[in-house]
C-alpha cells in the first residue's frame, strides 16, 4: 500500500534544488515518488508501506545544504539580524559612491569607424567596470548564488563551471546574433516597450532573488517567480541523472536581448558591416572584454565559505536588490512611465506656458539640444510644448554607450544618434509628460505638452 507523506524543508532556493533533493531521496529503498516544491518549502515522499526516518531522510541528504523537518517544527535556517542587512545596503551604496567619485560608472566611451577587435575588446573591459553590466552582473550573482549550494562540496573548478557556463552562452551569443544583425540590419531592433518590458521584468527576477539572498523573501514572493517548468529542467538531466548547468548557459545567452548601451551602439555599428562573421566578431569582442569582471564576481560567489560566504552572500543580496531597483527605474522609463525614486537633487523647476528652449518655426515647436556628459543634456532635460503642435526635436552630437539612441515611447519615435544633428519629429496630441531617454532609460528627460 502506497503512503504519502509531507516535510518541510530548509535550504531550497531554486529548480536545481529540487531536483537534487528528489534524485537523493528518490534512492531510499521503499520511497516511489518524490515532489520537492521550492516555494512551498516541502517535500512530498510517496513510499511503499511505512516512511523512512527523518534522520534516514537527512542522511540522504549528508553533504547538500538541505535540512527536512517535521510540519509545525522551527526552522533550522538563521535569519540575519536588521543590523546585518543594514550593514550590507550601506556597503552596497558606500562603494557605489565611491566608485562615482573617482569615475567608474561613466557610461559614455566614444567608438570611430574603424573599430577592431582590440578597441572593441578594451570597450567590453571598460563596460564591464560602469554601471552598464549591472543586469548582467545582477543575474550572473543571481544564478552563482543559487549553485554555490549545489556545487560548494566539490573543488573550485567545479564549482566555477556554472560560471564558465554563463560567460560562455553569452559569448557565443553575442557573436551569433551580432552577425545576423549585420544580415537583416534592423530588423531585430525591439520597440521601446518591448526593451523597457524585458529591463522590468529582469529587474523583477533579481528583486526576488536578491530578497531570497538576504533571506527575507516571504514565501507568496517566490510562487510568482519567473521558474523553468520542471518537466524540462528534468531533461537537461543525463542518463546516470547528474545534472547539466544549462540554465547558467541560458540565462548568459539571453543577457543579448537585455543590452547595455554599450551593446546597443555596437549593434548600430554592426549593422554597417554587411557581413555575418564581421559582425559576429565584433559582439563577441564586446562579450569577451566583459568576462573578466564576470569570472571575479562568479569566482567570489562559488568560493567564499563559512563566515566571510554569509557576508558575501548578504552583501551581494543586497547588490541584487539595489540593482534590481535601478534597472526597475529604467525599464519603466524605456516604456516611458519613469518611476518618481527619491532624489538628492534640486527639484525640477515648474512647467513654464512659454518655454525658452523651444522656438515656433514655420508652425512647428523646435527643440534644439545638445548631447553633453554632466547633465546628460543642454540646455535642459525638461521642456514644455503646446498638445496638438507638431515637436522637431534637433539633438546635436553623435550617441555613444548609453546615448547611442533617442527614444520618446509615448508618441512611439526614436532616433539613433549617429550624426552631427540628428532629428526626432512627432505631435504630443495629448497634454502630459512625454518621457525621452536612452534606449535603456539611463539618461532620462521630460516634455511636457500643455
Amino acid at each position: 500500500m502506497k503512503t504519502t507523506h509531507r516535510f518541510a524543508v530548509d535550504g531550497m532556493h531554486c529548480r536545481s534544488c529540487e531536483l537534487t533533493i528528489e534524485r537523493k531521496l528518490g534512492k531510499i529503498p521503499g520511497v516511489c515518488g518524490v515532489d520537492a516544491n521550492t516555494p512551498k518549502g516541502e517535500v512530498h515522499i510517496e513510499c511503499e508501506g511505512p516512511a523512512p526516518s527523518l534522520q534516514a531522510l537527512n542522511a540522504a541528504l549528508k553533504g547538500e545544504a538541505y535540512t527536512l523537518r517535521c510540519h509545525g517544527t522551527p526552522s533550522t535556517e538563521k535569519k540575519p539580524k536588521f543590523g546585518q542587512i543594514f550593514g550590507a545596503f550601506a556597503v552596497v551604496f558606500l562603494l557605489g559612491w565611491f566608485a562615482s567619485r573617482i569615475g567608474l560608472l561613466k557610461m559614455d566611451f566614444a567608438i570611430n569607424g574603424a573599430a577592431g577587435f582590440w578597441p572593441i575588446f578594451a570597450i567590453g573591459l571598460l563596460a564591464a567596470a560602469s554601471s552598464c553590466i549591472a543586469v548582467s552582473g545582477g543575474l550572473l550573482l543571481s544564478s552563482s548564488a543559487n549553485y554555490n549550494r549545489r556545487y560548494g562540496s566539490m573543488d573550485g573548478v567545479a564549482r566555477m563551471t556554472p560560471v564558465f557556463m554563463f560567460v560562455a552562452g553569452r559569448v557565443l551569443s553575442y557573436a551569433f546574433f551580432g552577425g545576423l544583425i549585420a544580415v537583416i540590419g534592423k530588423m531585430l531592433t525591439p520597440s521601446p516597450f518591448v526593451t523597457g518590458g524585458i529591463i522590468v521584468l529582469a529587474a523583477a527576477y533579481m528583486l526576488i532573488m536578491g530578497l531570497d539572498m538576504l533571506k527575507i523573501a516571504p514565501p507568496w514572493l517566490k510562487t510568482i517567480q519567473p521558474r523553468l517548468p520542471k518537466w524540462v529542467a528534468r531533461r537537461i538531466v543525463d542518463a546516470e541523472g547528474r545534472e547539466h548547468p544549462a540554465m547558467p548557459f541560458a540565462m548568459g545567452a539571453l543577457t543579448f536581448f537585455i543590452p547595455c548601451g554599450f551593446t546597443q551602439s555596437l549593434q548600430v555599428y554592426a549593422l554597417t558591416v554587411g557581413s555575418f562573421a564581421q559582425g559576429g566578431l565584433i559582439l563577441a569582442a564586446f562579450a569577451l572584454g566583459t568576462a573578466p569582471s564576470l569570472l571575479a564576481l562568479g569566482w567570489a560567489s562559488t568560493s567564499l565559505k563559512g563566515t566571510s560566504g554569509e557576508k558575501f552572500f548578504r552583501f551581494a543580496g543586497a547588490l541584487v536588490v539595489v540593482l534590481g531597483l535601478w534597472n526597475l527605474q529604467n525599464g519603466m522609463t524605456a516604456m516611458g512611465y519613469p518611476l518618481s525614486m527619491p532624489t538628492f537633487a534640486a527639484a525640477a523647476p515648474a512647467a513654464q506656458a512659454q518655454d525658452p528652449n523651444v522656438q515656433v518655426v514655420n508652425g512647428v515647436q523646435v527643440i534644439r539640444m545638445k548631447l553633453s556628459v554632466n547633465p546628460a543634456y543642454k540646455p535642459s532635460d525638461r521642456y514644455t510644448v503646446k498638445a496638438g503642435m507638431p515637436v522637431r526635436l534637433e539633438v546635436a552630437g553623435i550617441g555613444t554607450g548609453c546615448r547611442g539612441e533617442l527614444i520618446v515611447p509615448k508618441a512611439r519615435a526614436r532616433v539613433t544618434l549617429n550624426k552631427q544633428l540628428n532629428v526626432l519629429e512627432f505631435t504630443p496630441k495629448k497634454a502630459g509628460a512625454y518621457a525621452f531617454s536612452c534606449a535603456m532609460g539611463m539618461f532620462p528627460g521630460v516634455i511636457n505638452a500643455i
